[in-house]
């Protein structure tokens, strides 16, 4: 059987075994090969697929589909906002309990000898990295000695 034709396109015997397996494995991969880059016999080829019976679902899917996105919908809306309402949450509680008064001003100690109690503790302005880094320290630090103090 000849698979080209004299213009180097493919037979029609040769589109019709494609379609029924009936070609050998050379042929398989030469007619795969000419219609990964021939326009005109893919055309052919789909044309000749196109008459083959669809199958439908014993079970409609639309719905199920839909059903599904729906969900998925609710649910990452759900989420989201979870997540907003809980960071607005836990941002009203600590503004409300002051925490971010703490923060803004954290005594340090100067690196001199004081010469009385009251010059040993000041505030003084820092950054905003630097006291939320200093914060999150001394919280650390008071855990810590909690824990510790627990297993004295």
């Amino acid at each position: 059987m000849e698979l080209f034709l004299e213009n180097g396109h493919l037979t029609d015997e040769a589109l019709q075994a494609s379609l029924q397996g009936t070609l050998d494995e050379m042929g398989r991969l030469e007619v795969a090969e000419h219609l990964s880059f021939c326009d005109t016999c893919l055309v052919r080829y789909t044309a000749l697929l196109e008459d083959d019976v669809l199958l439908t679902p014993a079970q409609p899917l639309a719905q199920s589909v839909m059903d599904r996105v729906r969900r998925r919908v609710v649910h990452v809306f759900f989420n989201r906002y979870a997540a907003v309402a809980a960071a607005v949450v836990l941002a009203v509680t600590f503004w409300s309990t002051g925490l971010f008064r703490n923060i803004a001003t954290i005594p340090i100690r100067e690196s001199q000898p004081p010469t009385s109690y009251s010059e040993t503790v000041h505030e003084v302005k820092m950054p905003a990295a630097a006291r939320v880094n200093a914060f999150f320290r001394n919280a650390s630090d008071a855990f810590s000695h909690n824990i510790a103090s627990l297993f004295d």
